[in-house]
């Protein structure tokens, strides 16, 4: 019986891995990728945390002397006002987190142009609830700049390094 269920057990993550089924988040790199620097000063400590995580998530190692850099240039946050009340006052917004970047090879010049990842999300506001759409607010935010380091790696997965390895 325990044979049985081991056997079922193992068919089941056979059939998982064959299907190209994989953890959210979790992305397969270039190989000349998989050795980073990141320089992240331009950005917030909760920024840089975060593309650091996503990175090391995903195997790639962090060295200063890596054959590329990845550097991320900018970090911005945008709010707009979607709807408004009868009275004039915002109902609804539409957040902006967008993440600018390049990827610099070992002489320090860019492999392409800069490249840049967005993330939108909706807030409904409510001005008897400043505190509370306001710690949902930053909530979102966290969440968005999670979403843009994903969406980064994502992008690092496409990229062609022909150019430098010749």
């Amino acid at each position: 019986m325990l044979t049985i269920r081991r056997n079922i057990l193992l068919l089941i993550t056979l059939f998982m891995v064959g299907c190209g089924w994989h953890l959210k988040g979790q992305v397969e790199l270039p190989i000349g990728l998989r050795i980073l620097n990141l320089e992240a000063s331009a950005v917030s400590f909760d920024t840089q945390k975060l593309l650091k995580q996503a990175l090391l998530s995903n195997g790639v190692t962090l060295a200063l002397d890596a054959p590329y850099t990845l550097k991320i240039l900018q970090d911005t946050a945008k709010k707009r006002t979607l709807a408004v009340t009868t009275g004039a006052r915002a109902s609804e917004f539409e957040l902006i987190q967008t993440l600018k970047f390049v990827l610099l090879d070992d002489k320090g010049e860019a492999l392409g142009v800069p490249l840049e990842v967005t993330t939108y999300r909706t807030q409904l506001y409510d001005n008897d609830a400043v505190i509370g759409k306001a710690q949902e607010e930053q909530n979102l935010r966290r969440q968005m700049k999670r979403d843009n380091a994903s969406k980064l790696l994502q992008r690092l997965q496409k990229v062609s390094l022909k150019r430098s390895e010749s």
